[in-house]
């Protein structure tokens, strides 16, 4: 099974109200299968059930079988139902 990667973002404002467009955050990143329809598209859902509309793909793919799905720079904001399902 394909797997993407997928993160999903928040916005922020400034914290000193200043002048500017909001900052894309990340909240968390996710894993989702791919859709197995469309090679190369994302399947609706995450493997924890988030739909996967407002999320941006990552350019990740493990580097072989074993490799982690989570790119390490972004372990930080793993989704742990997602990485609970792929481990089961």
């Amino acid at each position: 099974m394909a797997i993407v990667v997928l993160r999903e973002l928040r916005m922020e404002l400034s914290e000193d109200f200043g002048p500017g467009d909001p900052v894309s955050l990340i909240e968390a990143v996710h894993a989702a299968p791919a859709d197995p329809d469309t090679p190369g598209d994302v399947d609706d859902q995450t493997f924890c059930g988030k739909p996967t509309q407002d999320m941006e793909r990552v350019n990740y793919r493990p580097a072989g079988p074993g490799a982690s799905w989570l790119p390490p720079n972004m372990r930080p904001w793993e989704c742990a139902a997602c990485a609970r399902a792929l481990h089961s």
